[in-house]
């Protein structure tokens, strides 16, 4: 297929992923609500680009439990980690109708194995999730439900003032959490009553009046700081 790697961010993980493969060997799968793109133990044959819709990847726990690990939008790429490993370690399911491009494992390894500066960029890339990963699981050390969410909006706020559009659900964000929903209610209701937040439709402005510059409101613009170095 021909794929314009355009619309994804320069240097994001998903165009440097996209630049490595022949358009040729790059396939597209649309997905309707709650179907798989793979599941946990299959076989890790490539790693994904998501061009629409939100990808859920989901761990079950030797007790039966389930864990969300991440939630992946579009223009983000999912399943790295196949690249050295033999096999999924959680499942793949689409939140909503979505289309996926599947990037061979293959074809990735031999590019990366032949271009230096491809793999170098990647590498970079990668460090950065990982930085990103490491912020998200300082939030959810934070005890507080205030807290944390307070933490969480930092993180995801852009300009200025700093503002969060929010693209999906509070339940979606709570399991992304690791909160009740009714917890994530709670907290919006506090925060809001500090004077901490402002509340619209489909849209959270953050507020910080000196008197509630508070060590917690400190930290969490720390942590923000950090995740975009």
């Amino acid at each position: 297929m021909d794929e314009d790697v355009s619309v994804f961010s320069p240097g994001s993980i998903a165009a440097l992923l996209l630049r490595s493969v022949p358009p040729a060997r790059v396939s597209r799968r649309e997905l309707a609500p709650g179907e798989t793109v793979f599941r946990q133990g299959d076989a890790a044959a490539a790693v994904f680009v998501i061009e629409k819709g939100r990808i859920r990847l989901v761990r079950t726990l030797q007790d039966g439990m389930f864990v969300t690990l991440h939630v992946g939008e579009a223009g983000q790429s999912f399943a790295e980690a196949s690249l050295s490993a033999a096999n999924y370690h959680c499942d793949a399911i689409a939140e909503e109708r979505s289309v996926v491009l599947r990037l061979p494992k293959r074809d990735l390894l031999a590019t990366l194995a032949a271009d230096p500066a491809a793999s170098l960029a990647l590498t970079g890339a990668l460090a950065g999730q990982v930085r990103d990963l490491r912020s998200m699981l300082e939030v959810r050390n934070i005890r507080s439900a205030s807290g944390r969410l307070l933490a969480w909006l930092h993180l995801n706020a852009s300009g200025n003032p700093p503002v969060v559009s929010l693209r999906r659900s509070w339940t979606m964000i709570a399991d992304e959490l690791g909160l009740t929903r009714e917890a994530v209610y709670r907290a919006l209701a506090s925060l809001e009553r500090e004077g901490r937040i402002a509340r619209s439709d489909h849209a959270i402005k953050l507020l910080a009046p000196p008197e509630l510059d508070v060590p917690a409101n400190r930290r969490c613009r720390r942590m923000a700081r950090r995740r975009k170095l």
